[in-house]
Order: structure tokens, then C-alpha cells, then sequence
């Protein structure tokens, strides 16, 4: 396959990990709603990894609106809830509510990073639903919350860190099998290996203009 689109092996075969997590606990199964916390690289390769593996619906909540909750459509979420326009939890809370049914969603995933997620997905959860969290890559801080609610919702709740080399041979394999069904090229802003581009790419990134921004030393050699 082109280079470029197997450089996103690595990211993918981290949300098939989290998913496949999910499905061995019994918290994920052919037709369930799925929510994903996120719309950076990993959210949006979420959406395409939990509709390959059953999801019916995926939902996702992040920002902004373009490039990334345009595109997490693009690859076939069903509907997305902006933090831009849905500015407190409690309104994220409620729009989700509502698209779900009003019971809530079988599987949450958090792949933004940011502490105050956890608190608000298991709340977008139904009563007996899982929470999955693997966006806490490094430390964010802390952040009070009640944890009570994991009881009374009767929740499973469950972290998943990257992957194994067992897994590795599972993301290739979706993107070779799903190679024509997912806009992949449109994910990546590509930059130049020089230190001009470098530095714009890793701007592009920290203020969200790009999706994944990827540093190409010779473009002739990577394709589409």
C-alpha cells in the first residue's frame, strides 16, 4: 500500500485495541451506538475502526468544525456535537442524550486527552454501559469529580494503552480491506522536512488547522 497510508497503521491499531477491549468485556457488539470523545487523529480514525468492527452508530463530540468534525462525518459519523456551539458539558450531555435515544450510548471512548472527559462520557453512557479510556497518553492533571455515578449507573470502566505487536497486523489489515470506503489522504496536511515545515506542522497541529500533520521528506516517494 502507498506509505502514506500505511503510516496510519500505528494510530488505527490503537483504536482497534481500545474497541477489541471493549468487545472481549461485552461492552461492544454488531449495532451498538458509539460515542467517541475527540476529533483529532485518533477520534476521527475511531469513527473508521468502530464502524469496521460492528458499531450501527457513531457519534462524535469534539472541535472544530473544520477540518475535524467535518471530516469525522466524512468518514461516516452519523452526527457530531461541537464543543464551539455546545460550550458546557451539561448541553454536550443533553445533545448526545438525544441523538441516543434518550437512554444513552452502549460504548464511550475518550481520545481527547483532557481529564474533565471521563466525568462528562459516562454520563453519555446508558445504565450498563462502557467507558474506554486511552487518550490519557501523558498526565493532564487531575480534576474533582464523583465517582459515585460509576455505581449508580451500574458502568464498566476500563483503560487501554496503545498496543501490543499482536495487534499491529490488525490495523494494516483494516486499511488494506478498507482502503476505498475512508477519505484517508484528506486526514493529512503533508509539510516538507525542513525546519520551515517542521515548525509549521507542529503549529498546525497545536492550533488544530490540520488533522494529522505529516512531515514528508521526499513526497514523490509516499503517494496516496
Amino acid at each position: 500500500m502507498p506509505l502514506a497510508l500505511a503510516s496510519l497503521a500505528e494510530p488505527l491499531t490503537s483504536c482497534i485495541r481500545a474497541l477489541a477491549r471493549a468487545q472481549r468485556a461485552g461492552g461492544f457488539g454488531v449495532g451498538d451506538t458509539v460515542v467517541i470523545q475527540g476529533s483529532g487523529p485518533i477520534g476521527v480514525l475511531g469513527v473508521a475502526a468502530a464502524q469496521e468492527m460492528g458499531a450501527g452508530r457513531v457519534i462524535v463530540v469534539g472541535a472544530p468544525e473544520n477540518p475535524r468534525l467535518a471530516l469525522c462525518r466524512r468518514f461516516g459519523a452519523e452526527a457530531t456535537v461541537s464543543l464551539d456551539d455546545h460550550e458546557t458539558p451539561e448541553e454536550r450531555i443533553e445533545v448526545v442524550r438525544g441523538l441516543t435515544g434518550p437512554f444513552g450510548a452502549d460504548l464511550v471512548i475518550d481520545c481527547s486527552g483532557h481529564p474533565s472527559a471521563g466525568p462528562e462520557g459516562i454520563e453519555m453512557l446508558r445504565d450498563g454501559g462502557t467507558y474506554v479510556e486511552m487518550g490519557q497518553f501523558t498526565d493532564a492533571g487531575a480534576i474533582e469529580t464523583n465517582w459515585h455515578r460509576i455505581c449508580t449507573k451500574d458502568v464498566v470502566v476500563f483503560g487501554s494503552w496503545a498496543f501490543t505487536a499482536n495487534d499491529i497486523p490488525l490495523g494494516i489489515a483494516m486499511l488494506d480491506r478498507a482502503r476505498d470506503r475512508y477519505p484517508w489522504s484528506e486526514m493529512q496536511t503533508r509539510y516538507p522536512f525542513t525546519e520551515e515545515g517542521i515548525g509549521e506542522a507542529v503549529n498546525s497541529a497545536i492550533e488544530m488547522r490540520s488533522v494529522k500533520s505529516t512531515i514528508v521528506p521526499a513526497p514523490d516517494l509516499i503517494g496516496d
